[in-house]
């Protein structure tokens, strides 16, 4: 999957820096006061550079607009320390940092960014999944192959096809003996299971099955009793933290919910968790108090339901807070497919397979599919978030939590909330 490598770069960049940091830290004649200042300082850079969307590596270069930004957010940083020491050795060292990132970035990039060829063998609807697809594969460039079987090899070499995506299932013993004979010559060759959870981190449900699903790797949050024990800490950890960090939140947006509409300010309805189990659910009312009086509706984009506030709490996810609640209560985790209502997972289930599988875990306040998908409210959305809830059931790590955690935070703050 294309985060790992995104996200172990990020840690190798940061990792740099932060020893040109330190260095520049200790050589310039600054005070120790300045120097534990100085920690915070280049923390908020690279939170501020993330959120920014300035600290890529799946990129080919590195692009003026990331220069600019990285620019004015170093400078930002740097003026508020200088504001509060008045120490102009922080001009120097402002210089060398900005310069340091420019050039750490721009190596990095050249170094582990090769743009290569791809096509894609097969037919049907995985290849053209799979093609949808490759618009968003950064570093390939896709031929299309139109040619008989027989011409592969020829092909593969004219185009100097570096990676062979198969778009099909099932394949002749001929056809797997030519595509045995493009391995062994050196061309990548990636099946489209593999494809679809590496490249574009989702499980395509219309292409598995019972035997796919009982012989396949993963699933350890299933049945790794100590992978569960670690995750309930870490969740119970972070409920403790983010509910007294937001508590002054909570705090105005219960008045704010109680000022503008009438009805209960914590709003509580029933949702499906792990093993198919209800629970209640809490969050701050959004809606109007009539919102379901002729009975239960999908949410939708511009809701008109919604109220004025509400739409600022969906937006940044303030609605979900109380939530924390339900984490603590271990009905729910932090990272997990969003819990669904029953009225409309008997619907799903009718036309959507496997639907069920999302239960096999505890529901989460974010996860996977909803930092990976825009916001949906239709059958086709719910079977395209579920493909994503299914990549996160069976890869889930610590790792990949941190990295939905991220890209959560980015999401509260370009007020992007689904």
């Amino acid at each position: 999957m294309e985060y790992r490598k995104d996200s172990n770069l990020k840690f190798i960049y940061i990792f740099i820096l932060g020893i040109i940091f330190a260095m520049c830290n200790y050589k310039l004649p600054l005070g120790k006061e300045m120097r534990i200042i100085s920690f915070f300082v280049f923390l908020l850079i690279n939170l501020s550079l993330y959120v920014s969307s300035c600290m890529k590596f799946y990129i080919p270069k590195y692009k003026s607009r990331e220069f600019f930004i990285s620019f004015v957010l170093n400078f930002i940083f740097f003026f508020c320390w200088f504001l509060y020491s008045w120490d102009f050795w922080l001009v120097p060292f402002l210089l060398i940092f900005h310069i340091s990132q420019v050039i750490i970035r721009v190596v990095m990039l050249k170094l582990t960014f090769k743009t290569g060829y791809v096509t894609v063998l097969g037919s049907g609807k995985t290849k053209i999944n799979v093609e949808h697809g490759l618009s968003e594969l950064e570093g390939y460039k896709y031929i299309k192959y139109n040619e008989s079987l027989e011409n592969q090899e020829k092909f593969m070499k004219i185009n100097k096809i570096s990676l062979v995506i198969l778009g099909q299932i099932k394949f002749s013993k001929e056809e797997i003996k030519k595509l045995f004979d493009i391995r062994i010559s050196g061309v990548e060759v990636k099946n489209y299971y593999d494809y679809m959870q590496e490249v574009e981190g989702k499980i395509d449900v219309e292409s598995i099955n019972e035997n796919w699903i009982l012989n396949a790797y993963g699933f350890k949050l299933l049945y790794s009793n100590f992978e569960i024990q670690i995750k309930r800490a870490f969740d119970i950890i972070l409920a403790v933290i983010i509910g007294i960090l937001t508590l002054p939140i909570m705090l105005l947006a219960y008045i704010l919910v109680g000022l503008e509409s009438r009805g209960p300010i914590i709003y509580s309805q029933k949702r499906v968790g792990k093993n198919n189990i209800e629970f209640n659910v809490h969050k701050f009312r959004s809606m109007r108090n009539d919102a379901e009086k002729d009975g239960a509706k999908w949410a939708q984009v511009n809701d008109p339901r919604v109220t004025k506030f509400g739409n600022i709490m969906r937006k940044t996810r303030i609605d979900e807070l109380p939530q924390i609640w339900n984490v603590l209560k271990g009905e729910m985790s932090f990272i997990g497919p969003r819990p669904e209502r029953m009225v409309f997972i008997k619907e799903l289930e009718k036309t959507i397979p496997y639907y069920n599988l999302r239960h096999l875990v505890k529901p989460g306040l974010t996860g996977w599919a909803q930092v990976m998908y825009p916001y949906g409210a239709s059958i086709e959305d719910a079977k395209n978030k579920l493909e994503y809830d299914l990549y996160y059931v069976k890869n889930q790590n610590i790792h990949l939590d941190m990295v939905i955690m991220f890209r959560t935070l980015k999401t509260i703050i370009f007020g992007k909330g689904r």
